[in-house]
């Protein structure tokens, strides 16, 4: 079993179950798919108050959240399984009435997993939220002192499309942080780049069309989420 103190003051416990360019950009050779390196970005040789820290040798710690997000059975879930590090808390139940038509089993409160880069003392925490519209509540407790918001949509649920449209973009006028949109089930990037538009997603939000059941398509996505804070952290838009 494994237990995750949550933000909203309870704990979840459950069996453990185990480049993207912005819009408009050519299919990337701009961006690497590696793993970036926050240190090259963050001065770590000093504390915040300008003194030396006791250990200049060790590298800063930059602990990020990620609200990974989107429409019932887009593949959130699937994101965050795919590359998490340490086993992920879920809260799935079995479906029921039509949504047991498209899964056998569904979030309802939250899924949580880590991704850290050791050498660079970097920590993602991915909080899932659910997808139906009646645990909407749900994302409105997690998106508290959200870093980075992830919005998966499926790529053959375009009926999903113009609801997730609307979420999307009343998401980020909210919180007003950057956002990356994984296009599931996608493997074109123009495809990928026409359907982000088509939610309000601006020309320079990431997208990735990606395949998550695929953990290498996963990773691809934190690339691109790791990338894309760094870019808003020169630009002093990320703490």
């Amino acid at each position: 079993m494994t237990t995750v103190e949550t933000s909203i003051g309870a704990d979840i416990s459950s069996d453990t179950i185990v480049e993207t360019t912005p819009i408009g950009t050519e299919p990337s050779a701009r961006r690497p798919l590696v793993e970036p390196t926050i240190d090259e970005h963050v001065d770590s040789t000093h504390d915040v108050d300008g003194t030396e820290p006791d250990d200049v040798d060790a590298p800063a710690t930059h602990t990020f959240k990620i609200l990974v997000t989107g429409p019932f059975a887009a593949g959130k879930t699937s994101l965050i399984r795919a590359v998490s590090q340490t086993d992920v808390v879920s809260t799935d139940v079995v479906t029921s009435g039509d949504e047991s038509d498209v899964k056998a089993h569904t979030t309802v409160a939250m899924d949580f997993g880590t991704y850290q880069l050791e050498d660079d003392g970097v920590n993602l925490l991915l909080f899932g939220t659910p997808g139906q519209p009646r645990f909407r509540f749900m994302t409105d407790i997690l998106k508290g002192d959200v870093d980075i918001v992830a919005f998966v949509i499926d790529a053959d649920a375009r009926h999903t499309h113009a609801a997730a449209g609307v979420e999307l973009r009343s998401l980020l006028a909210d919180l007003r942080v950057p956002a990356v949109i994984a296009v599931n089930r996608c493997d074109d990037q123009a495809v990928a780049d026409r359907m982000a538009r088509s939610l309000g997603a601006l020309a320079g939000e990431a997208v990735v069309p990606c395949q998550l059941i695929d953990p290498d398509s996963g990773r691809d996505v934190i690339v691109e989420v790791l990338l894309t804070l760094l870019d808003s952290m020169e630009r002093g838009e990320v703490g």
